[in-house]
């Protein structure tokens, strides 16, 4: 079919991992909610919805420059990439285990109901992810995706087999889901890891601010990135009243059975970003602004029947994988599943600006758009309703403020070299 070849080269393989990945993390999701239920589980829900906005918002920066400078260096070695990188990773992880430890105390008490052990499951994630999204930028600026694809499949299983084993030696307790959360990653590295040669070619050295001057504002742009994916859940926790312990995990199940179809995309956006580089490099900014309209195309139509599946089976699908006691309306799943889409509309332009190198203008846009979030959420007063309409007026902001950038980027670029 001619839309698939339009997806970029390795999409397909990783999108295969993705695939397992996600059956996966939704069975470890369906386990803990199942066999905890929604009080107990509420705690274990926030420790996964905290983890993935300080892992990925802090640490797919990484990933992203590391991959585009191996993509541009065009065979000149990969050790001195990754030496810089390590370096700056491993200062990032310091600082965001020494935050997590000092506000451990209130962490424990607010977010994690007195679990300390959500808190070390809190910690292995900040280490174990800033480690596997080095692996990943190096994977994918190599062209490796069977590797990758390996780490995101490793990954998820990885979690189910180390919750097995705890299960089976330690606690079936809340502790238990926290570990296997904070392990997975390792287990996903080492996936990834094996039969891997010729990985660490030798090269000439770059200065480690050739990755540090562009990571500032990656880095502003990651962490807004992170924070609308993964506050919503997070905003109901805070917002709820005493009386609605239930509500955030009930919120988190069926945001997570509505991002679906975003979950699925990273494979699209993991193999985006080195051929949109390449292109850049190449001078060819009208082939790019092709790529991504045709990109855009096909999420528009996916979206639409996105939408639509959303509102028909959506209600029925969070509680055949999570319960009765976790039952949404269908209005919700709408409002969800239409974010998600608008989120990969945004995803898809952030892409093409990372590649243009206009990291700035993309830290604008995704401040801009969050700013909007608190303003919204205060305007309203139903609990899940407020936070939907905040999650949604978020992304089309941030879209429309890409897609003007990214077009006058692109315009300045075509008409100076012709």
């Amino acid at each position: 079919m001619r839309f698939l070849e339009r997806l970029p080269p390795g999409t397909f393989l990783v999108g295969g991992g993705l695939l397992l990945n996600g059956l996966a993390a939704y069975a470890f999701l369906a386990v803990a909610a199942r066999n905890l239920g929604p009080e107990a589980y509420t705690p274990v829900g926030m420790l996964w919805a905290l983890s993935f906005m300080l892992g990925p918002g802090f640490f797919q920066p990484l990933e992203q420059e590391t991959a585009r400078t191996i993509a541009s260096r065009f065979g000149q070695g990969v050790v001195p990439v990754v030496r810089s990188a390590a370096a700056i990773g491993g200062l990032v992880a310091l600082g965001l285990a020494l935050v997590a430890t000092v506000a451990g105390p209130r962490m424990v008490g607010g977010l994690f109901d007195g679990e300390s052990w959500l808190l070390v499951g809190l910690l292995l994630v900040v280490v174990g992810l800033g480690s596997a999204h080095l692996a990943k930028g190096v994977l994918a600026g190599l062209g490796r995706f069977g590797g990758y694809a390996r780490y995101v499949v490793g990954e998820g299983l990885g979690r189910l087999l180390v919750l097995g084993l705890l299960v089976a030696v330690v606690s079936d307790g809340i502790g238990s889901y926290g570990l296997a959360i904070g392990l997975a990653p390792f287990v996903g590295i080492g996936a990834a890891m094996l039969g891997q040669r010729g990985l660490w070619t030798p090269g000439l050295p770059i200065p480690m601010s050739d990755l540090s001057r562009a990571l500032g504002a990656l880095l502003v742009a990651s962490v807004a990135t992170a924070v609308v994916l993964n506050v919503s859940p997070l905003a109901v926790e805070t917002l709820a009243s005493p009386g609605e312990g239930r509500e955030p995990g009930r919120f988190l199940n069926a945001l997570l059975v509505a991002r679906i179809p975003l979950f699925f995309f990273q494979a699209v956006q993991a193999a985006l970003l080195p051929q949109l580089s390449g292109l850049v490099g190449a001078g060819r900014y009208g082939e790019l602004w092709g790529v991504l309209r045709r990109l855009l195309t096909i999420v528009g139509a996916l979206g639409l029947a996105v939408v639509v599946v959303a509102a028909v089976a959506g209600p029925w699908a969070v509680e055949f994988a999570f319960g009765s006691e976790y039952a949404v309306a269908r209005r919700d799943m709408v409002l969800l599943a239409a974010s998600s889409v608008g989120l990969m509309v945004v995803l898809s332009l952030a892409q093409g600006l990372i590649a243009c190198r206009c990291r700035g203008r993309m830290a604008i846009a995704w401040v801009a758009g969050l700013a909007a979030f608190p303003v919204v959420v205060a305007l309203g007063s139903d609990l899940f309703l407020r936070v939907e309409v905040a999650l949604i007026t978020t992304v089309v902001l941030v879209a429309g403020v890409m897609a003007v950038l990214l077009a006058n980027r692109i315009r300045r670029e075509v008409t100076s070299s012709s």
